[in-house]
């Protein structure tokens, strides 16, 4: 490419003139800014200036352009095609046109330069605007987190160094800020397995399956005057382009210290509670179950249904009761599970015994699926015979009359599923998330249809896990419901 080619092809006049002024090339920008045609182009610069200028580029120009072998940001009037001058900006320098020493002239119009300088002015006021707005930002967000008092936040890197601390964080460390962001958050928690796994799989950057965004779990934290808290933390990584600084992680850490006590206090108190109304309630149904199965008794027809009717509000009071004691010992972790080898058969053949009693009215047939008699668990037989009371009786009372129930086994991967299917108007849709969950029902109205304190699944639910099995639910093909669970199978030599 020639270099008459690279010169045409600027955005700007330029003109190469031989040392004393004659002008050697022209290049098309300044041929269109200055008027100028191929039959009457200018031999020297001096052409191009007006009188004023002319003398001044002798005087001046020139001479510092010999000395000094460069020029920068002169202004200077150039002729136009009107009779009104151009304010130009002249930059010149010492070189070389094919093989001929030279000056070569870069001319920009003044009006340009003055745009330029506009938008570099604006440009900066643009910068100094977004600075302001950041700043702003940057202090209300201070505020903020640092007006969350009982709660810790703290920004980590890669390899868990403290970046940043809230106010909420130096009361809950008992420490400055400078001194958090000057340490390792392993300085401050306890080495807690689920800390450990928590950071190693957010920390992941090998992982194959999308790596997750947060984990929640609760801790010791160790403080720097040697005691340690109940907290609850949550985890949460970072993306790469969501901050500027090298941070991966956002910690929130709340004292839940508060709240254990509290949950203890409930506990016991529900413990307490429920045991004085057991005491007394044992009594009144041991006399009620006397008055209703003494047949020589003359009781008039209103008598009889009215023990009747007693005796059955004593029986879910006394459930309710059971129910309690049994949620606050799973919730305090006080329930021990004795895991004992059991026949299936034989416990689920139980099962639907126990259930023959419970609602008689509505007729409803269980139906056990085949099952091999050899088949042993590793079960607590109480326990398990527990879930199975409260899956059925659930399946009973949510189930059309003379409908049926119908208990199937699977084995799988050294585990026995076992599977309660009913014919009612199975779970909705919005509700199966909570299924599981403590004091929820899905009619959850002061006047709701079906009976029950919401507490039953979620007690199936730590029993099962407690022996080391897993419960769920899932919807028929063809309506109802169908509630499962594992139960590990028994070593063949048992």
């Amino acid at each position: 490419m020639s270099e008459q080619y690279e010169l045409n092809a600027l955005p700007c006049a330029v003109i190469v003139t031989d040392t004393v002024g004659a002008i050697l090339f022209i290049n098309k920008w300044a041929e269109t800014a200055f008027g100028l045609n191929k039959s009457g182009l200018p031999q020297t610069l001096e052409q191009l200036l007006p009188l004023a200028a002319q003398v001044f580029l002798q005087t001046h120009i020139l001479p510092m352009l010999r000395k000094e072998g460069v020029i920068k940001e002169i202004y200077i009037q150039i002729k136009g095609s009107q009779p009104a001058q151009i304010p130009m900006l002249i930059n010149a320098e010492q070189g070389s046109f094919n093989g001929v020493d030279c000056y070569r002239w870069v001319m920009l119009p003044a009006q340009h330069r003055a745009e330029f300088e506009q938008q570099l002015l604006k440009s900066r006021r643009q910068v100094e605007d977004f600075a302001r707005e950041a700043e702003s930002g940057r202090l209300i967000l201070q505020a903020v987190l640092d007006g969350v008092k009982d709660v810790g936040i703290l920004a980590l890197s890669a390899d868990g160094s403290i970046e940043f601390a809230n106010s909420g964080a130096e009361l809950i460390f008992n420490a400055a800020a400078d001194e958090l962001a000057n340490s390792q958050i392993v300085d401050w928690l306890r080495l807690s397995e689920e800390f450990s796994q928590a950071f190693s799989v957010l920390s992941d950057a090998n992982a194959i399956q999308p790596i997750e965004q947060q984990r929640d779990f609760e801790t010791l934290l160790n403080l720097s005057d040697g005691r340690q808290i109940d907290v609850q933390v949550q985890l949460r990584r970072l993306e790469p382009y969501q901050t500027v600084k090298a941070l991966s992680f956002i910690l929130i850490i709340t004292d839940i210290q508060q709240r254990k006590r509290y949950q203890a206090l409930q506990d016991n108190f529900i413990a307490n509670i429920s045991h004085e109304l057991r005491t007394p309630l044992t009594t009144i149904l041991a006399a009620l179950k006397l008055l209703s199965v003494d047949k020589t008794s003359s009781f008039s027809l209103k008598t009889e249904k009215l023990v009747d009717l007693t005796l059955k509000n004593a029986n879910r009071l006394h459930q309710l009761i059971l129910d309690i004691l049994d949620f606050s010992k799973l919730s305090a972790g006080k329930v021990s599970v004795q895991v004992q080898f059991t026949p299936l058969a034989t416990l689920l053949e139980q099962a639907i015994n126990e259930q023959l009693y419970y609602l008689p009215e509505k007729q409803i047939c269980i139906k056990l699926a085949p099952v091999e008699t050899d088949i042993n668990i590793q079960t607590d037989a109480c326990r398990f015979l527990q879930v199975m009371s409260n899956l059925l009786s659930n399946a009973k009372k949510f189930s059309p009359a003379r409908s049926e129930i119908t208990i199937q086994t699977e084995i799988a991967d050294g585990f026995v599923k076992v599977s309660i299917v009913d014919e009612g108007a199975g779970v909705s849709k919005h509700f199966i998330p909570m299924l599981f969950t403590q004091f929820s029902q899905q009619d959850d109205t002061a006047s709701k249809v079906f009976e029950g304190t919401g507490l039953g699944l979620s007690i199936c639910k730590q029993l099962t896990e407690a022996m080391g099995g897993q419960i769920g639910y899932q919807p028929g093909p063809a309506g109802g419901a169908t509630f499962w669970f594992t139960a590990l199978l028994a070593p063949m030599n048992h």
